[in-house]
């Protein structure tokens, strides 16, 4: 029986002003409607107005070009469900044209006048977009077949951080399929460690600027470390749409980072705290790149000197020294050196540095950087200085040892028989021969001081104020005579101290009385005791008289030298003897014109103290 369409559905009217094309289907499938736009579209010429759907001359195809099963149709759908079908993509093929176009076809059903239902079949033309999707998807080939070999992990996001791609090696590695996290959120993903991932992300889409993330992850009782590099992708409106990342697994690199923090904490800890000054000199700038703190201490100066001026470094060192630093800072050494100068430091103590350098290469082999240690090796001079003059002591003791015995019995004989025949000298002959004879016998006793060996010398314990009492009660008629006045400054609460008393007396009495003999016109000779580290009692005799300059005072104590017109160098050698016996030390500082200061250490207990320690303190 024949539809009349114009009856049956009056609303087809206004289908022909429709921009889409429009097909109306009945009940049995039979073509009962077909606009302009569709026959346009579609290609179509003849009459299909009753015809069968399927035997129509179009033929429906899918995504990938084959032919779709009847009930497969749009349109079939529809009838089976009652509900509206839209299909993206169909393609659609012209017999007489031998072309494929596509089309998104939309079925919706339509109940009829008589209770019938019609299938709505709405096609619109979209060859052009799939014509452009798919040359956007084979451009995209390479980089699809890159990004799916990479070890790294590429991803897309929109901006409800969803993801829409996942590509990479790594990830399928970790038996994950990419394909399952397509279309899940960062937070469903990273679950409760997602809130640093999802706050780097929402920073990339806000600001339109690339960001770098990293994160650990504990598993087991390891830790693995990522990074992901992030980047806006831009529209052609300037709009951030998205983001593409590559996340990486960098755990070896950052536990070989780690392992190098490690490294230098251990090396900063090491250098912070040793006696010895670390340092790092670039070969280029002829800068120092690192200082070790205990520069300061040793120096007396900031490290920022040693950094930013190196001539004020230079400065430092004793001029007589400068010619050996400045040929070790003017060339980079291809060797090992070593090097030993003299520094002066703001309080103006000298203090003697050994440093030791190596060379550091670059790739390329040449000397990049110098490395080093300087080291204080003051007290190791002044050793070497109390060695030599213990050598000298020694040689001296043993010579003496034999002068005095082999002169000593002619002398009391002489001596002997001047006093017989005393009478018949004049009286001032008497007087000089007699004290020359008495002299010669003081020089003796100095030289059997020299001569008597340690362990023969019997130490008792003894206040060291007394025995300073004594002295100058001795030397008190003397300093009158001097216009010398004796100022003391004695601590009254020193401990006894381990000592030969007259011996120490001996070396008083020498001391105080060159100090008497340096004050031409009078003065104050002040004499300190006081108690130094617990451990030492520190005897300090300052002078006001002529001084002593630099270069004598480096030969105080040597045998046969003297600051005085009769001397022999002998008693200063003998009060050093008898120090170094109980194990102390003597210092001697001064300034021309200024006056003299000497300083005896002596150590409480003998048995307890070194003569390394003494010289130390």
């Amino acid at each position: 029986m024949k539809i009349d369409p114009m009856n049956e559905i009056p609303v087809i009217q206004l289908m022909d002003a429709i921009a889409s094309g429009v097909i109306v289907l009945a009940e049995d499938n039979t073509v009962i409607y077909v606009n302009d736009m569709a026959r346009n579209i579609l290609g179509i010429q003849e009459k299909v107005q009753g015809m069968h759907y399927e035997q129509a001359s179009f033929l429906a195809m899918n995504e990938s070009g084959l032919p779709l099963a009847f009930e497969d149709f749009p349109s079939q759908k529809t009838k089976v469900t009652g509900n509206n079908v839209q299909d993206e993509l169909i393609g659609v093929v012209s017999p007489k044209h031998m072309t494929c176009k596509w089309y998104t076809v939309s079925t919706s059903p339509l109940q009829s006048s008589t209770g019938s239902t019609l299938v709505v079949i709405t096609i619109a033309a979209v060859t052009e977009q799939k014509q452009m999707e798919n040359a956007r998807q084979k451009s995209e080939e390479p980089f699809r077949s890159l990004v799916t070999s990479m070890e790294d992990t590429v991803f897309t996001l929109n901006r409800d951080l969803i993801h829409t791609g996942v590509y990479g090696t790594w990830i399928k590695k970790q038996l994950i399929d990419p394909e399952t996290l397509i279309g899940k959120s960062v937070s469903e993903i990273f679950g409760r460690f997602a809130a640093g991932h999802e706050e780097a992300c929402l920073e990339v889409l806000e600001q339109g600027t690339c960001k770098i993330f990293e994160w650990s992850r504990e598993r087991g009782d390891q830790t693995f470390y990522f990074q992901a590099l992030l980047s806006p992708l831009i529209n052609e409106n300037g709009e951030v749409y998205g983001i593409v990342g590559v996340s990486r697994d960098i755990t070896v690199q950052k536990q070989t980072e780690l392992g190098l923090l490690e490294s230098e904490e251990r090396f900063r800890q090491f250098a912070d705290n040793a006696n010895d000054v670390f340092w790092m000199r670039d070969c280029q700038s002829k800068q120092f790149i690192y200082l070790s703190p205990s520069f300061e201490r040793i120096w007396g100066r900031p490290r920022e000197m040693g950094y930013e001026n190196l001539t004020q470094l230079k400065e430092t060192v004793v001029p007589e020294d400068l010619p050996i630093i400045s040929s070790v800072f003017q060339y980079p050494h291809e060797q090992d050196h070593e090097i030993e100068y003299r520094i002066k430091r703001p309080d103006g103590e000298l203090r003697w540095i050994r440093s030791r350098a190596f060379p550091i290469y670059d790739k390329q082999g040449t000397v990049c950087r110098m490395a080093g240690i300087a080291e204080d090796i003051t007290n190791i001079k002044e050793q070497e200085k109390l060695l030599q003059k213990s050598d000298k002591l020694m040689v001296v003791g043993e010579l003496a040892a034999g002068i005095a015995h082999e002169i000593r019995n002619p002398l009391t004989s002489i001596k002997g028989f001047m006093q017989l025949i005393s009478p018949d000298i004049q009286d001032h002959i008497q007087e000089i021969i007699l004290s020359e004879l008495n002299r010669i016998e003081s020089i003796i006793n100095e030289f059997l001081i020299l001569a008597k060996p340690h362990t023969d010398i019997e130490f008792q314990k003894k206040s060291i104020n007394e025995v300073i009492t004594q002295a100058m009660v001795l030397l008190h008629s003397e300093a009158n005579l001097k216009n010398v006045q004796f100022k003391e400054q004695l601590s009254s609460t020193l401990p006894a101290v381990l000592c030969e008393g007259n011996q120490l007396k001996q070396v008083l009495i020498n001391v105080i009385k060159n100090a008497i003999e340096a004050m031409h016109h009078g003065g104050i000779v002040t004499i300190q005791t006081a108690l130094y580290k617990r451990r030492f009692i520190k005897i300090t005799i300052h002078d006001e008289g002529i001084g002593i300059s630099k270069e004598r005072i480096n030969r105080l104590g040597e045998p046969f030298y003297s600051n005085k017109e009769k001397g022999i160098g002998l008693g200063l050698m003998v009060s050093l003897k008898i120090i170094e016996n109980h194990k102390g030390k003597i210092t001697f500082s001064s300034l021309v014109n200024k006056g003299t200061t000497v300083t005896i250490m002596l150590p409480i207990d003998l048995h307890r103290t070194s003569n390394h320690e003494a010289v130390s303190e």
